[in-house]
């Protein structure tokens, strides 16, 4: 508890005054995901200040529950997340450090293939991305479904796929990249030895 008062007496410290070089990208996009990713980059800025070696930032970004859309929504959703990517890993090359950073999405939740009539109802699995200055970009990790019609294997109906890919498989290489060790792998994630395939590395993940 000391230390966690310590460390947030430190950041109010730090950070208040903080001044990016693309603070105009964040505030002319003037949106909370934009902002959110403008106060990350501030934190890491500052992190000779906090003596910090290594963070992990969490970001939300709702509205995806998309039942009575037919797209104009998503598409605006995801713009958001692109303009405020785009900012942010402008300032990270700035900063010298776009090659230490990762950003990944992720959700409880996917999406149905096929409409309800209005939009999308809530699935199983899903498309998700990772980005950042080391990441092997411009790859697909993991298997795209061979048939999506309602009779493909992983199809259990209205267009909800069961995953091939666990967020595990994922998360491993990421965990690995981020300093976890693999005899503490277990440990992080307790669930990795249920799963056998699609279990990526770090080296898979990033160059």
């Amino acid at each position: 508890m000391t230390n966690a008062i310590y460390r947030m007496r430190l950041l109010d410290g730090v950070i208040g005054a903080i001044a990016l070089e693309n603070d105009a990208c964040f505030n002319g996009l003037d949106t909370d995901i934009a902002y959110q990713f403008q106060q990350v980059a501030r934190i890491i800025k500052s992190r000779d200040g906090l003596e910090s070696k290594r963070d992990a930032f969490y970001t939300a970004h709702g509205g995806y529950d998309t039942h009575s859309d037919n797209g104009v929504t998503l598409t605006a959703l995801l713009k958001e997340v692109d303009d405020a990517i785009g900012c942010f890993a402008m300032e990270m090359k700035s900063q010298g450090v776009w090659n230490n950073v990762t950003v990944i999405s992720a959700s409880e939740f996917g999406r149905t293939l096929t409409s309800n009539g209005l939009g999308t109802d809530h699935a199983w699995g899903g498309n998700h991305f990772i980005a950042g200055g080391n990441v092997r970009g411009g790859r697909i990790h993991g298997q795209y479904p061979d048939d999506i019609s309602e009779d493909g294997i992983l199809n259990i109906g209205r267009g909800r796929l069961v995953p091939t890919t666990p967020w595990e498989g994922l998360w491993s290489g990421i965990a690995e990249w981020f300093g976890v060790s693999s005899q503490k792998m277990a440990s992080v994630l307790p669930n990795l030895g249920n799963f056998d395939l699609n279990i990526f590395g770090a080296a898979d993940l990033f160059v």
